[in-house]
């Protein structure tokens, strides 16, 4: 059984160091675990969204017991650099805006989305993350349809007005 945790334990060092996706606590397919409370084998943590060098840990059950692993990497700002955004062009300390416009055309038609570039909110800084934007007024005031994000590349897209 301990070469089982340390066989996990290096395959998590190993992948450590790159993005985690996450997955939501209550979805079925992971347990949102809390330092210290009885885990076994079989369990399946929630990871914590976004790099996991910057966040420092990823959850193993050890000894029967969930536990925080450090993961032993250094956390650099994401470096997105400039990417699209519609027809504009984003720069790696901002995120993109894809709003829908809500309203359709005398012809039946729907006009086109209108895409912005706003600045990344002072909490997002660092690790842009969707959940991060859409927790710090992204879209306002209409609401969150989804979001996109890739190597701190954010773009949300919002309900039309």
């Amino acid at each position: 059984m301990r070469s089982f945790f340390v066989s996990f334990t290096v395959i998590l060092l190993s992948v450590a160091c790159g993005t985690s996706s996450g997955t939501d606590p209550g979805d079925g397919g992971c347990i949102d675990p809390v330092e210290g409370t009885s885990c076994s084998a079989n369990d399946v943590a929630c990871q914590p969204q976004g790099n996991v060098c910057c966040i420092g840990y990823e959850w193993a059950c050890q000894s029967g017991a969930w536990t925080k692993l450090g993961v032993g990497c250094a956390c650099q700002a994401a470096d997105a650099g400039p990417f699209a955004c519609g027809s504009a062009t984003c720069s790696g300390s901002e995120y993109c805006v894809d709003q829908a416009p809500g309203i359709a055309l005398p012809d039946g038609g729907t006009p086109p989305d209108s895409f912005t570039c706003s600045e990344l909110p002072p909490a997002c800084e660092a690790t842009p993350t969707c959940s991060c934007v859409k927790a710090n007024g992204a879209c306002a005031p209409t609401q969150v349809a989804s979001c996109d994000e890739s190597n701190g590349q954010v773009t949300v897209h919002c309900l039309g007005e």
